[in-house]
């Protein structure tokens, strides 16, 4: 199953065919709803967007996602920045953490509602991009994982997007914010007001590591390690350190 997983990855990433099958299948499959289990919870899936994850074996996705050392020892509320089907948010609220789920797409959100009714979890999502400044978008109209604000329009109204600042007005302060949103990561990493808002309240943030450039915009001024090859994680507590040196000594 995972060579089956990285053959259309590599497919649909870097071929013609790939790209083109990719825009067919979204195009034409009709979203049949399935569920799929990852880390013993029930996930929501569809077959149109979800073919990635699908064909990922569940144990698979829990070894190299390592979603489970990202909690370790974290005391406080969670959020999941552009969380796509939930898969963390989901393991989060299942674990007692207070979680709050952003993602982008309507799509994503409402398979994240579902499952969590489905698991009977209590988590808040949030249908808007996160910033440090506020913008407008025309939001996707699919759970595709490559979802990024400023990608063409599907159509539909514009969307503001919601500032780390209104969130915590919403939500109280997280104590451990996890951040993929398809190179969206740099603008954060430039903003000296989200830098200084995580550095105030040392908030642990994992930020997904798209390509070595964002290795320039890390913060030399805050404590930061990374998590694995393509995370790097500030303010990382005891426990993180200590999983990250247990991983090192096994690898050797």
């Amino acid at each position: 199953m995972a060579l089956v997983n990285r053959a259309v990855f590599f497919l649909r990433e870097h071929t013609r065919l790939g790209v083109w099958g990719a825009g067919a299948w979204h195009r034409f499959m009709v979203p049949l709803p399935v569920t799929k289990k990852f880390y013993g919870v029930k996930v929501c899936l569809n077959l149109r967007d979800g073919l990635l994850w699908l064909a990922t074996a569940a144990d698979e996705v829990e070894r190299k996602d390592r979603f489970t050392e990202m909690l370790a020892g974290v005391r406080g509320s969670v959020w999941d920045v552009g969380c796509n089907v939930g898969i963390f948010s989901l393991l989060a609220a299942s674990r007692g953490f207070k979680t709050v789920a952003f993602d982008i797409s309507p799509v994503a959100i409402d398979l994240v509602q579902r499952s969590a009714k489905k698991n009977h979890l209590e988590l808040a999502t949030v249908c808007r991009a996160f910033a440090a400044t506020s913008y407008s978008y025309a939001p996707p109209q699919d759970a595709d994982t490559r979802n990024a604000p400023g990608a063409v329009s599907q159509g539909g109204a514009l969307v503001t997007s919601m500032t780390f600042a209104e969130a915590q007005t919403q939500f109280g302060l997280p104590a451990f914010i996890k951040v993929d949103i398809e190179h969206h990561e740099v603008a954060l990493l430039k903003s000296a007001e989200f830098r200084e808002w995580i550095k105030a309240h040392r908030i642990s943030l994992l930020i997904e590591i798209h390509s070595t450039d964002y290795l320039q915009l890390l913060w030399p001024e805050v404590e930061h390690v990374m998590f694995d090859s393509n995370h790097v994680l500030f303010h990382p507590t005891p426990e993180h350190k200590a999983a990250i040196a247990a991983r090192a000594v096994t690898s050797r």
